[in-house]
């Protein structure tokens, strides 16, 4: 039997009985990080990493069954180990380990190798013998300039902006892109006001 397989409802461990990334409800999830095309709503169960589970929470039902673990630490269900490593996304993002009778496989979820983000625990390589890779932007076709040069360029931007008395408006997502934003703003030029939905976040 297979450790991993594909349902209509997503990536599913037959022997563990629990789906990663559910792309439906269903009774276990585990969970790779909390932007909504991972985090269903309606799951019977969910696990999620530790440092991530106040964005669940926010994304999620107020009597959602949500567990955590910290990255690292090991869970079993129907005898297959699962562990959550971070994946440097988001904050709370995770990549899911699963071994059973020795044989590791490892679901990232979104992950960014680069150590670039001060708001979510770097991406940490994980000795497997299958890895399930999400690639949004894996297409050589994608090139992007170091995140110090996309930084400067705002802040230099958001200045000219403030000498010029005009009031500068950056759109970003809710979750991951807007913290990145934030942690990467210079706070001496100005203010940084954010939307409530950020807030919440």
């Amino acid at each position: 039997m297979a450790l991993l397989t594909l349902t209509p409802h997503g990536l599913y461990c037959p022997v563990g009985d629990f789906h990663i990334d559910p792309s439906r409800a269903v009774p276990h999830a585990i969970v790779t990080h909390a932007h909504s095309d991972h985090l269903r709503r309606g799951c019977g169960h969910y696990l999620v990493s530790e440092s991530g589970l106040h964005v669940s929470r926010v994304r999620l039902a107020a009597n959602a069954q949500v567990d955590t673990i910290a990255y690292g630490e090991t869970v079993e269900r129907n005898g297959v180990t699962i562990s959550l490593h971070p994946a440097g996304h988001i904050l709370g993002s995770a990549q899911v380990r699963v071994e059973h009778r020795g044989e590791v496989w490892v679901v990232s979820g979104d992950y960014k190798t680069a150590a670039d983000d001060p708001t979510c625990t770097p991406f940490e390589p994980i000795r497997c013998h299958g890895f399930v890779s999400e690639s949004t932007f894996a297409l050589p076709v994608y090139h992007w300039p170091p995140a110090g040069q996309v930084f400067d360029a705002i802040n230099r931007w958001w200045r000219q902006n403030a000498d010029a008395g005009r009031v500068t408006v950056l759109f970003a997502y809710t979750l991951g892109k807007a913290q990145r934003l934030i942690a990467g703003l210079d706070p001496g030029i100005g203010p940084i006001v954010t939307h409530p939905t950020i807030e919440a976040m």
